[in-house]
């Protein structure tokens, strides 16, 4: 779907070139308010740079570098394969507009920074495994070793101790019941991260 973002923006850059600047203004609303609805909008994003980098020269756009940002956002949101075809298709587009010797450069800068957007989303891959791990032994390990020691400690408060060691099974349940609440809020922050 993100090359064909590539595509739809260069053939608007070739034929509405005079509604360019409004089509832009468009996506940019439909951006924002995608963003106040809380959806992370990345199509119409991926539509608006490349538009802007296609209409004005391509390979000599002053706004080149949007694409290298543009990028490395796909490499940490999408797998690495799509964000290989995606640069792929990018510098496809932008070879029509190789010019000179002098816009040959940045079309060899995406070539060599292809590999490196694609180690990058593969590295965000794994972090988002091991992330997912994380929260599995959480759930799984931790909450439950913490229930276990916290009933343990409820039965060893109603047994028959003298009052320091009252107080001392009190911290240890307050402990738990704290290390509880915490994991419970990591949970729900990495939950609502993703």
């Amino acid at each position: 779907m993100l090359p064909l973002t590539v595509a739809i923006s260069y053939l608007l850059s070739l034929t509405v070139n005079y509604y360019l600047p409004q089509v832009i203004a468009i996506l940019s609303i439909v951006t924002i308010i995608s963003f106040w609805k809380k959806i992370t909008p990345f199509y119409p994003i991926s539509l608006i740079i490349n538009l802007i980098v296609f209409s004005t020269h391509g390979l000599s756009s002053p706004f080149f570098f949007l694409i290298y940002f543009l990028l490395f956002v796909v490499a940490f949101r999408y797998k690495p394969n799509e964000s290989l075809f995606l640069t792929l298709t990018i510098i496809i587009f932008l070879a029509q507009s190789l010019n000179s010797y002098i816009s040959l450069i940045p079309l060899i800068s995406l070539l060599f920074i292809t590999p490196l957007v694609w180690l990058v989303s593969r590295q965000s891959q794994t972090i988002s495994l091991e992330e997912t791990q994380f929260l599995l032994w959480l759930n799984l390990k931790f909450k439950t070793g913490a229930s276990v020691i916290l009933d343990l400690s409820s039965q060893l408060q109603s047994s028959p101790l003298n009052y320091s060691q009252k107080e001392q099974v009190k911290k240890i349940r307050s402990s738990i019941k704290n290390l509880l609440n915490s994991a419970e809020k990591l949970t729900k922050e990495i939950s609502d991260d993703e």
